[in-house]
């Protein structure tokens, strides 16, 4: 797994950086040009509420509205087919992995590192780009892998034969006690037991 970096570095980082220049073209700075991103469709008959530094013309508003609506798309569609994966602290404060199905109803919001939907959101989102597998078998694995990483950092763990239960749950019955074995030792460095607390 790549080291995880800020939503609001997804556009420079990630995204298409043609379309990231243009954007960044109409601002004075990234934060101002990541808002941009999100903002709503420019009135015609007064532009000037588009831009927030200085007046411009509509023609301007309506190339930046565009730019940053094609950038919104394609990170939207990096996060939903899984080539890059975001975690995120939910409604309790935990950090989750947002899975590729949740991405159909979020939002990312890109100047505030949340995503948001209709009934959700996240806040503090982190992304790292997917490493390619070549099997549905190596996918699960790195699935697994990744949330118990995040089951570690959070310092939620618990006894092995639990764990698994737990992911099976999660990832469905594909989730073999090989894979879930090699996860296991991947993350604890240990074949079986109780993780040991730190």
């Amino acid at each position: 797994m790549n080291a995880p970096i800020k939503l609001s570095d997804v556009p420079r980082r990630f995204l298409n950086p043609i379309a990231w220049a243009k954007l960044r073209a109409f601002a004075p700075n990234d934060l101002l040009a990541l808002i941009y991103i999100n903002a709503p469709c420019p009135d015609q008959a007064n532009p000037n509420d588009f831009f927030w530094d200085c007046p411009r013309s509509a023609t301007d508003a309506m190339r930046c509205y565009k730019t940053g609506r094609s950038l919104l798309r394609q990170s939207r569609s990096l996060l939903s087919s899984r080539k890059l994966v975001a975690t995120g602290r939910d409604s309790s404060g935990k950090r989750k992995t947002i899975s590729a199905s949740e991405w159909l109803d979020l939002w990312p919001m890109f100047a505030t590192d949340r995503a948001t939907g209709p009934d959700k959101v996240f806040t503090d989102v982190e992304v790292f780009e997917a490493t390619s597998s070549e099997t549905p078998q190596a996918q699960l694995s790195s699935d697994c892998i990744a949330w118990l990483k995040e089951r570690k950092i959070a310092g939620v763990v618990g006894k092995k034969f639990a764990l698994h239960e737990e992911a099976r749950q999660r990832f469905g019955n594909g989730l073999t006690h090989a894979i879930f074995d090699a996860a296991y030792l991947a993350v604890f460095g240990r074949g079986r037991g109780r993780p040991k607390r730190k």
